[in-house]
């Protein structure tokens, strides 16, 4: 376009629709851009080129069934000779230019359609090029032009030409722009099946307001007035009350939108997702299709089943769902996370539904133990261990947290427990002392000391455990000594040398430092 790029916005109805787009008298080549979804294509076109022969509409595209409207048909490529033909009726040529062709329409009755009252009439517009010479070719522009009582001048005769959305649920309610031209209010708008106004058999829509171009309708439901529309592309009747004027616009809407889970959100519970196992926190599904009643399921990845949760409220775009309790594991999840991979959403009357990955979990309370008070003692004495996320049906193991020695509980306060500190378990290891044996210093064999043992609480519901590491010091059974524990007897004495000259004077002697025993005073020469 000499005035820059152009958009459009085209609305889908059976994966199918359709636009026409030129540049006036503009010569030269065109790039087009189609986007649908995250994919886009982009092609070059030329235009108003006689290489490039093409029909891209019909201005006015009403007229009055008894003919004789002149109209323009505007394009590209057009050539002398030409023929234009409604639905395969020939109009009288007026001129020609390479991007216009004027034209006086024939009669509906000469195309081969009827108008009666209230009713319009599309019907495909066609133009051949270079007739009966070499290159003839022919392009046509299908529903190009519209008989309607009124005539081209100002239209008292509704037309249709476009919905926005062109689907909804099978409940209704959905807002939808009705754009087209020749609206008169009062109007009435229905939705249903039917080729004529006289054979629609259809559910009326809620107006909601109405311009000259626009109304804006709610959605009747599917199922209304002994209608079954469920899931199945349906016809547009309106109708201008005060004239009867009427059009029937086919295949221009969808019940039934194909369901779609675009985004998952914990409505409440702990940040990041984790919620308590417990269940009952609200999860916020957003997407399309949700056809109430709906079926929510929540996929466990451990256990791989999915279990279905409480349906809260659903909307055409919404659904929100009451989580119920996770499944309990055999054993402590890693992390103490029961997760949920996957939700599905099921209308329940269609079978439509959607999948979708989500990746959120439950957190399973496993118990921490901060400490215990006292922190020492003997078995038989009680002890309080602070923490959290002590469920009613805990376990205290006193040692090993597989096998050790099981306190007896005596109260439990959800972070609080209050025990009695039982034997040490089978085959623990007391640290060993040494110990006297007479009282006179001297060693003699060992006894038991007061040796750090660790405490553990276990979540006998989910099999999750809580252990402080050598957190308590637990006294022997006894401390008797054991092993040698007598004075060993003083060692014999040394006998004198009695070939020790102690000082040189040519005696023996028992001047022997080392000598402990009796002397020996014998003097020898």
């Amino acid at each position: 376009s000499p005035g820059g790029p152009n958009s459009v916005q085209l609305q889908l109805v059976n994966g199918e629709a359709s636009a026409v787009l030129f540049a006036g008298d503009s010569i030269g080549t065109a790039t087009v851009r189609a986007v649908v979804g995250p994919s886009a294509g982009v092609t070059n076109v030329r235009i108003n080129e006689a290489a490039t022969f093409f029909v891209g509409s019909v201005e006015p595209s009403v007229g009055d069934p008894e003919g004789g409207d002149e109209v323009t048909i505007v394009g590209g490529g057009f050539d002398s000779p030409v023929r234009v033909t409604f639905n395969g009726t020939a109009a009288t040529v007026r001129s020609v230019t390479p991007t216009r062709i004027r034209v006086v329409t024939p009669s509906a009755d000469a195309a081969g359609v009827s108008v009666g009252v209230g009713e319009t009439a599309p019907v495909d517009v066609a133009v051949t090029i270079n007739v009966n010479e070499a290159n003839q070719a022919t392009d046509s522009l299908s529903r190009g032009f519209t008989y309607s009582f009124g005539g081209g001048g100002g239209p008292v005769q509704p037309q249709v030409f476009s919905l926005s959305p062109s689907s909804g649920s099978n409940e209704g309610g959905d807002r939808v722009t009705i754009r087209g031209a020749g609206f008169r209010a009062p109007v009435q708008v229905l939705f249903g099946l039917g080729g004529t106004v006289d054979s629609f058999d259809g559910v009326e829509a809620t107006i909601e307001s109405i311009s000259e171009s626009q109304i804006v309708v709610r959605t009747p439901s599917a199922r209304g007035f002994g209608q079954n529309l469920i899931n199945q592309v349906v016809d547009i009747l309106v109708r201008n009350l005060e004239t009867g004027f009427s059009t029937v616009s086919r295949q221009q809407f969808k019940y039934g939108t194909d369901v779609l889970i675009t985004a998952v959100a914990l409505d409440t519970g702990p940040t990041g997702g984790r919620t308590p196992v417990e269940g009952g926190f609200r999860v916020v599904i957003q997407g399309q299709g949700f056809d109430e009643p709906v079926a929510v399921s929540f996929h466990f990845e451990e256990q791989d089943v999915f279990i279905g949760q409480t349906v809260h409220s659903t909307a055409g775009t919404q659904v929100i769902a009451i989580a119920g309790p996770a499944p309990i594991p055999a054993e402590c999840p890693e992390g103490g996370l029961i997760v949920v991979d996957q939700i599905q959403v099921v209308n329940i009357e269609t079978g439509d539904g959607d999948v979708a990955d989500v990746g959120f979990a439950y957190q399973v309370p496993i118990p921490l133990a901060f400490g215990i008070n006292p922190g020492s003692g003997s078995p038989g004495i009680t002890a309080t261990i602070s923490g959290r996320n002590f469920s009613p049906n805990v376990q205290v193991l006193f040692g090993d947290p597989e096998d050790g020695s099981a306190a007896q509980v005596l109260g439990n306060s959800g972070t609080s427990l209050t025990v009695r500190i039982p034997n040490a378990p089978q085959g623990f290891d007391f640290i060993t002392e040494p110990c006297d044996g007479n009282g006179d210093g001297n060693p003699g064999g060992t006894r038991l000391s007061p040796t750090p043992i660790s405490v553990s609480v276990r979540n006998l519901e989910t099999g999750c455990v809580g252990t402080l590491s050598n957190a308590f010091v637990l006294n022997p059974p006894n401390t008797t000594c054991t092993g040698d524990t007598t004075t060993p007897p003083p060692p014999p004495p040394t006998q004198c040398n009695d070939t020790f000259d102690n000082d040189s004077d040519g005696l023996i002697d028992a001047a022997d430092p080392q000598c402990t025993g009796p002397a020996d005073n014998s003097e020898s020469s």
